[in-house]
């Protein structure tokens, strides 16, 4: 089975804008959206998505307690190492609190916040997919 790729450009944008508002003064509002909208592909992927029915994926609420990978959270082999040893499951996970949602329009949409090796609170952008919600904490 074979990957569909489907590519777009601002005047579909602009087309499906245009027939989706209702107002006297959409066309001001079409050409408000549209470069907005076409300034991150995730964002025209999401809103053609809409078109057809489907729902934008959920929201973890800020203060959410989640589960990631430690790959997923820094780059430094020697700081891995020591978040794997002082904060890691056997999984190679370790315990974050997502600290702001940034948009549908972010490949990373998530600011979560984790603890350093050294004690000092940290942050980075994740996406959703990496993150795993602790129902029980």
């Amino acid at each position: 089975m074979g990957i569909i790729s489907v590519n777009y450009n601002e005047t579909d944008v602009a087309k499906l804008l245009n027939s989706i508002i209702k107002h006297s003064n959409k066309e001001e509002f079409v050409n408000l959206l549209t470069p907005m909208l076409c300034k991150s592909s995730n964002a025209v992927n999401l809103f053609f998505k809409l078109a057809i029915g489907n729902k934008l994926p959920e929201v973890f609420p800020v203060g959410t307690i989640c589960k990631i990978s430690i790959n997923h959270v820094v780059y430094n082999d020697l700081e891995r190492i020591k978040l794997q040893e002082q904060y890691g499951d056997t999984d190679g996970k370790m315990i974050v609190t997502i600290k702001d949602f940034r948009g549908f329009d972010e490949w990373s949409p998530y600011t979560i916040e984790f603890k350093k090796p050294n004690g000092v609170l940290d942050t980075t952008y994740v996406a959703a997919e990496y993150l795993e919600v602790i129902e029980e904490f």
